[in-house]
């Protein structure tokens, strides 16, 4: 029983304890802009609670070039350019040619424009009402439209899979053509301070794709070790080019056969002149496409001749700068608890010594401001109380040997010193209690006592603090002593009266401001 009901709380708290992630604040270098998360989600009031972890992440900075400084101020209250540039030049040969791979995009890739034909346009096939002057003349027209649909069928099949070689062979080409740059290009796009992170990131997988292959082609040593025959592959792949290009061939003049026969069948009607017409018009462009496809095969075994195998060493290094960018995040975490009643993060990056990169300075970002509440706060102030005792305070004098008396003020004005616990609120309202201690002002002799108030208080504000605070007021005040009353005669030569000094109980209610905070 006991260990069903241990699961079940478990289970009821873990949803609580997945959700409690915390304050995290994403300062994003390369826009300057900054997100407040609360728990994963967008939050639009940023207050991080007194004692929770505060995670501030700077992202989209180049950390090859830059490290993050910051600097952490908990503030107890008394009461940058955007990475600019052209990058576009980097694309750009020298002399306004075309780059390494906009120059070797094409070098391999089939050609596009395959022939097609509007075998919709014909239906099924033909009838003896399309205009045929027998029988046979349309059977024979339906068998030969028949063998075109299946020898279509076969051509785009097999360009499908000629096209497919000839990329694999425009990867082989442009790897060759870029292997001893691809190296030194990444190395520039690091420390190329005008380049954001995730082109740097990008451009840099573009250049290691092409030669290492996609990601999934390069997860281990033996996978790598295939890469080092890129001459052997090319030589595999060309070998698959000019098979694919041989069956088209065959099947394109299988096709001119076809065109041929159709010739010479008896023909009226205007639909079927457009189907002689239409599978002329595919023929055509087949046999043209084929000489495009001869003619790749041709610049790739050129290609071939000059090509060498990779070196082992320098694709293992390639592979290093794989794994490294695929594991920088190009961002830098900070963690912290919340203390004080304000947190400010001052952020600045700052060159890496060993970019060796003169014309780089240190850039200030912009701070990061979080209001901080809750905790149990101790802070001082000091203002004006307006006291009155629950029994009004009187003057006492003899009068033709009788005890007299009439009323003091009814109200005093104190300046008081006030002592405020409260717990810190998350917004400019906080409800605790006060300690105060005032001396009066006013009446015949000055300053005429301390008083001491005790109750509760509204506190204003996170900085500079309003307090309103009311309560009870104790302070001494003069009372007839031994026995007498107002209206008993007393004979006294000196006309001393017997007075005696006594605490008493009022009510205060006062406005203070602080001096102090804790």
């Amino acid at each position: 029983m006991y260990k069903h009901l241990k699961i079940a709380i478990l289970t009821l708290l873990s949803p609580a304890c997945i959700a409690a992630q915390g304050l995290t604040i994403q300062y994003n270098v390369q826009n300057d802009s900054i997100t407040y998360l609360r728990d994963g989600l967008p939050a639009k009031k940023v207050r991080a609670r007194k004692g929770e972890t505060v995670t501030l992440l700077v992202k989209e900075y180049n950390n090859y070039l830059y490290e993050v400084a910051i600097e952490e101020d908990n503030k107890e209250a008394l009461v940058a350019p955007v990475m600019g540039g052209n990058f576009s030049s980097f694309f750009a040969a020298p002399g306004g040619g075309a780059s390494p791979l906009s120059m070797l995009s094409g070098l391999f890739n089939a050609p596009g424009g395959a022939a097609t034909f509007p075998f919709d346009q014909f239906g099924g096939g033909f009838s003896d009402g399309d205009g045929f002057v027998t029988s046979d003349a349309s059977k024979t027209a339906n068998a030969l439209f028949k063998q075109f649909s299946q020898t279509a069928r076969l051509i785009n099949n097999t360009e499908k899979d000629l096209k497919e070689v000839g990329r694999e062979m425009s990867r082989l080409g442009q790897a060759q053509r870029i292997r001893d740059i691809a190296a030194g290009e990444i190395e520039k796009l690091r420390y190329n301070p005008a380049i954001p992170p995730a082109r740097i990131r990008s451009l840099s997988m573009e250049y290691l794709e092409t030669i290492l292959g996609k990601e999934s082609d390069v997860q281990n040593l033996e996978q790598l070790l295939e890469k080092t025959g890129a001459r052997e592959e090319l030589s595999q792949k060309l070998e698959e080019y000019n098979k694919y290009t041989d069956e088209l061939a065959g099947y394109y003049e299988f096709v001119a056969l076809i065109r041929d026969s159709i010739g010479g069948i008896p023909m009226s009607s205007s639909q079927f002149k457009e189907f002689q017409n239409a599978i002329a018009s595919f023929q055509g462009t087949g046999t043209s496409q084929i000489e495009q496809y001869r003619e790749a095969a041709t610049q790739a075994a050129a290609t071939l001749e000059q090509m060498e195998n990779y070196n082992l060493e320098q694709l293992i290094q390639l592979r290093y700068v794989l794994e490294e960018l695929k594991a920088n995040t190009f961002s830098h975490t900070f963690r912290t608890q919340a203390k004080g009643d304000h947190l400010k993060f001052k952020l600045q990056l700052n060159p890496i010594d060993s970019a060796n990169t003169p014309s780089l300075r240190s850039r200030q970002l912009s701070a990061v401001e979080v209001p901080v509440y809750g905790g149990f706060k101790v802070n001082a102030s000091i203002g004006v109380s307006f006291g009155s005792y629950f029994d009004q305070p009187q003057d006492y004098f003899l009068r033709d040997d009788l005890i007299v008396s009439e009323d003091k003020d009814k109200y005093l004005p104190i300046i008081t010193s006030f002592l405020h616990f409260y717990p810190q609120s998350a917004g400019n309202l906080s409800v605790g209690g006060t300690f105060g201690l005032g001396i009066s002002i006013g009446g015949d002799s000055g300053a005429q006592s301390i008083h001491f108030m005790l109750g509760p208080s509204l506190i204003l504000g996170q900085g500079q603090r309003i307090a309103l605070s009311g309560g009870l007021m104790g302070g001494k005040i003069d009372r007839l002593g031994q026995g007498y009353q107002v209206g008993d005669s007393l004979i006294s030569e000196a006309g001393a009266l017997p007075l005696r000094s006594v605490y008493d109980v009022g009510f205060f209610v006062g406005l203070s401001f602080n001096v102090l905070s804790q």
